[in-house]
């Protein structure tokens, strides 16, 4: 409202390409916009036919965790689980162990060489990680693969007090941008979703249940593996938050 009149202005905006393939075809609505973090996001209604909606079937989902590295589910059933959770954390421990004698033996050289080493045996097995999942999002022909919202993410994995936060958060942003930027070399798009839950509600009649340990047991008589359904619930997702930094 400029002087008691209303002006149109034109901004550009960030549209996904589902959101290109849905909009041509569906009639549009009312506009919100509304501020999240440091960006504004148009939420619009639209009405679209069932045949023209946006279908999941090429949509995977990935979960990220501690004990399994990740997890990918695919709308057809297909399921697939990658690394190997023990074998990090005994890199981890060795260097960690190796860590201490040589700082209490006063040889920071040997110390950040150490360091430099661990690391790169880390990120190679996350570059692995990422070209193996991307990999299973080709084979099935996956358009959009989902993750979950970098920022909070260790809130909803149980850490116990050997686990180190900070080292924990940097591990899942590496992997996640190893994810991204291969999936973009392959034409793939990465969306976040809100981690809020994804490991407690049940897929099929939407109640709130903890899991025991790494099962999942519903009362509806639905169980799977723990970080299977966070994979599940991230697929189905609907709520597109949209990069990993974005809060």
């Amino acid at each position: 409202m400029i002087n008691g009149k209303s002006k149109r202005i034109s901004v550009k905006t960030k549209i996904s390409k589902r959101q290109r393939l849905i909009f041509p075809s569906s009639k549009l609505g009312t506009m919100r916009i509304v501020v999240k973090g440091h960006d504004l996001v148009a939420q619009i209604v639209y009405d679209a036919k069932e045949d023209d909606a946006f279908s999941n079937d090429n949509v995977m989902g990935v979960d990220l965790g501690i004990k399994c590295p990740a997890v990918s589910y695919c709308p057809d059933g297909s399921v697939k689980f990658y690394g190997n959770g023990r074998k990090n954390k005994y890199i981890r421990r060795h260097y960690n162990n190796l860590r201490k004698r040589f700082q209490k033996a006063k040889k920071p050289k040997a110390v950040v060489k150490i360091n430099n080493k661990e690391q790169r045996i880390l990120k190679d097995i996350d570059h692995k990680l990422s070209r193996e999942i991307v990999n299973t999002a080709k084979a099935h022909d996956i358009s959009v693969i989902k993750l979950e919202r970098l920022q909070n993410i260790r809130s909803t994995t149980r850490t116990s007090r050997k686990n180190n936060h900070s080292l924990h958060t940097w591990s899942f942003y590496r992997l996640a941008t190893f994810i991204e930027y291969k999936a973009k070399l392959a034409g793939i798009e990465v969306e976040y979703v809100d981690p809020a839950y994804t490991s407690q509600i049940c897929p099929i009649c939407g109640s709130v249940h903890h899991a025991n340990d790494r099962k999942y047991t519903c009362r509806c008589g639905f169980h799977t593996h723990r970080d299977l359904l966070g994979a599940i619930n991230i697929c189905n997702s609907t709520e597109y938050i949209g990069n990993r930094y974005t809060a």
